[in-house]
């Protein structure tokens, strides 16, 4: 089965396509620093001395009065300036109290680990890519008339069957990497380095503090388990289907029309926590989520629970149907 592995790799990093998604990731994640960069302000990349406290304090006695000074012009005489600071100084002064209560250093606003954070906003256009990937993984044999080519080998075809799996699933761990890597180099060049790993978060409970590498451990697991979750899904469609635009179809319409289900039947129905798109983000549950439960019943273990009892149905599925399945039809 290494072998098979083996194979689906070069067939797949040998074509162009593959490091035109890399590129095009990297692409769109260079114009969203650009874009911050262009709009951030003049607060956003001061950083504090040995005599942090004393600046914080003076940071938040200013903030407070440019606020006092916003609240009393008239709406339509505010300016697009007055408007921003209005929407961002009062987190800001909070954070900064936050940080003096726990006795923790700041960071600049524009720093490094806030931001390496934030790529974990960006995963669902990288899955979008392995999407694309997954669902022509074997419906791309059988439309290409290579199929029967495969199954001429001495390998049987449940070896075949994971060992494009395996590929799946390995791909779908490097395109993660890749994202996570090219995001820690470029913000490690254009933002400020944390002065500690401690780091304060709005949650969905208000703001809290946080250790950096714990939460990022989080994230990335769950990042991982949403990206393979659409990857043996597309992957089991292209079995079953073995149709590239229609595997790709179905799984596009899971990814994008998921969370506008969970809106419609949110307060509907008290079933909503056994509805599998509720389930498979687990970000949800992570400390940097400031958004709140759709259900309340719902926790991280259940959620992991299902999402890998789902996997293992639709798994074992679409095996059993490319095992049976005659390929002459």
């Amino acid at each position: 089965m290494f072998k098979l592995v083996i194979n689906e790799f070069n067939k797949y990093f040998n074509r162009l396509g593959t490091y035109i998604m890399l590129g095009i990731i990297l692409v769109f994640m260079l114009i969203g620093v650009f874009l911050n960069m262009q709009f951030s302000g003049k607060y956003d990349n001061k950083t504090y001395t040995d005599n942090w406290k004393t600046e914080v304090k003076q940071d938040i006695v200013k903030y407070e009065k440019r606020l006092a000074e916003i609240s009393k012009k008239e709406n339509d005489k505010k300016s697009m300036k007055d408007i921003t600071d209005e929407m961002t100084l009062g987190e800001r002064m909070s954070k900064l109290q936050y940080y003096l209560k726990e006795d923790v250093k700041p960071p600049a606003i524009n720093n490094f680990y806030q931001n390496l954070l934030d790529t974990g906003s960006f995963i669902s256009f990288v899955t979008i890519m392995i999407v694309i990937i997954c669902s022509g993984l074997m419906s791309r044999e059988h439309q290409q008339g290579t199929i029967k080519l495969l199954l001429i080998r001495p390998a049987s075809r449940l070896k075949i069957f994971f060992s494009k799996y395996i590929f799946a699933i390995l791909a779908s761990i490097l395109f993660l990497g890749f994202t996570y890597l090219m995001s820690a180099i470029i913000f490690f060049f254009t933002t400020k380095m944390n002065p500690t790993a401690q780091l304060v978060v709005q949650s969905n409970k208000g703001l809290k503090m946080i250790n950096v590498f714990e939460v990022l451990g989080q994230q990335l697991f769950a990042n991982f388990i949403f990206i393979i979750t659409f990857a043996i899904l597309a992957y089991a469609l292209s079995v079953i289907f073995k149709n590239t635009a229609l595997s790709l179809g179905v799984s596009f319409a899971f990814l994008f029309f998921g969370d506008l289900l969970i809106l419609f039947l949110q307060g509907k129905t008290k079933l909503l926590e056994y509805f599998w798109p509720v389930n498979w983000n687990l970000s949800q549950y992570l400390p940097t989520n400031p958004s709140k439960l759709v259900d309340k019943d719902l926790s991280f273990g259940f959620s992991l629970t299902y999402d890998i009892v789902i996997l293992l149905i639709i798994t074992v599925v679409a095996a059993w149907i490319f095992n049976k399945r005659d390929v002459a039809n």
